[in-house]
């Protein structure tokens, strides 16, 4: 993967993508009842539903007359309830996508997490059916796909550097892998091997992504179809929680009988998002942070300064050095918080890292969790 971004086909991608960044809408402007930098959730919070097998078959078989994929139909009818709920009709989402890269020719063998986000917006016509706005969505989801090798990592790092904030740019998340099981040639294996079988049944789950506030994500549980909600219930509130996720359920439900497929869903006529006395997400002002220049101040400076240089293979001389602006990504942030905990003894929070990615700022925040004052 080193390689991959010196390579013709990666340069070409990022051109796209640089071409576009500037057009992309805001993200969905949910109201708000805690700004997300002043919360410390530790797991997010689940609300789930689940579609029998006789209402997904339904739902194939309306998705195929309509000749659209059902994660289509899922991520159509999530970015309805989404624009009703923000107010406005134009909104960048973040997608999680399968992305397995012929990068060997063994690749396909390999047991993995093979997946990347996606900006993708979502521009959604307030005249058009649901149809209309489901066969848009597609179009577009498969333009933004044939474009994958730069990841919504990075495209979202460079669409934050250019809008000037330091505020995740795309925190609301769509993951589906309806049909994958299909396009893999079956369901998947129960078998376990010698620790005997997988009952797909019985399952807990539990996610927490420092820069994402909500995410919906739909799979598929044997001939069933469960749709999930995990969101930092701290940030919102909770029954327009509760009327959204109806909204999403009952929405499917409907498609899935048939109904809706030729009507206008109520969709707001603004675009943009239009500020109000709310606190809403992607119009909240960036938190104050301290400026850092100069040579590292202490051994403990030092010490983050080398953790930076293993993972970002770059000289790293400044305690202004920012993480992200070196090279680094969200995965890579992960590791180096481990490996500080490992040489400091201090273990800090992914999110008191992303606060302030510098030099300095990681050094301050392993200071405060060794009860340090400087």
């Amino acid at each position: 993967m080193s390689g991959l971004s010196r390579t013709d086909a990666w340069l070409a991608d990022r051109e796209w993508w640089w071409a576009r960044l500037d057009q992309l809408p805001a993200p969905p402007a949910l109201p708000l009842v805690a700004d997300p930098k002043s919360v410390r959730p530790v797991t997010m919070g689940n609300r789930e539903a689940r579609f029998s097998a006789d209402e997904w078959a339904a739902l194939r078989a309306q998705c195929t007359a309509h000749d659209v994929t059902a994660s289509t139909v899922m991520l159509t009818a999530f970015g309805t309830v989404l624009a009703r709920w923000a107010g406005h009709s134009h909104l960048l989402l973040n997608a999680l996508q399968l992305n397995r890269l012929p990068l060997h020719p063994d690749v396909h063998r390999v047991v993995g997490a093979f997946a990347a986000t996606m900006l993708i917006p979502l521009e959604l016509d307030p005249d058009a059916s649901f149809a209309e706005l489901a066969a848009s969505v597609q179009s577009v989801s498969s333009e933004y796909t044939s474009h994958n090798l730069v990841s919504g990592v990075e495209a979202g790092r460079e669409l934050a550097r250019r809008r000037g904030t330091r505020r995740p740019p795309a925190p609301i998340v769509f993951q589906s892998v309806l049909g994958v099981d299909a396009a893999m040639g079956g369901t998947a294996s129960t078998d376990a091997g010698p620790l005997g079988t997988v009952d797909i049944a019985d399952y807990f789950h539990q996610l927490r992504t420092p820069q994402v506030a909500l995410e919906v994500r739909c799979f598929e549980l044997g001939d069933e179809v469960v749709t999930v909600f995990s969101l930092v219930d701290e940030i919102f509130d909770e029954a327009e929680v509760a009327v959204a996720f109806e909204e999403f359920v009952s929405t499917v439900h409907e498609l899935a009988a048939g109904r809706g497929w030729d009507a206008a869903p109520n969709l707001p006529r603004d675009g943009d998002p239009v500020a109000d006395d709310r606190m809403r997400l992607g119009l909240l002002p960036d938190p104050p942070v301290a400026e850092h220049s100069g040579p590292p101040i202490d051994d403990l400076e030092y010490t983050v300064c080398e953790v930076f240089e293993e993972f970002l293979d770059v000289p790293v001389l400044d305690r202004g050095g920012n993480f992200f602006a070196l090279g680094g990504d969200s995965m890579l942030a992960v590791r180096v918080v481990s490996l500080l905990a490992k040489e400091t003894g201090a273990a800090i929070a992914i999110r008191d890292f992303l606060d302030d990615p510098t030099v300095a700022g990681a050094a301050s925040a392993v200071r405060l969790r060794l009860g340090v004052i400087q």
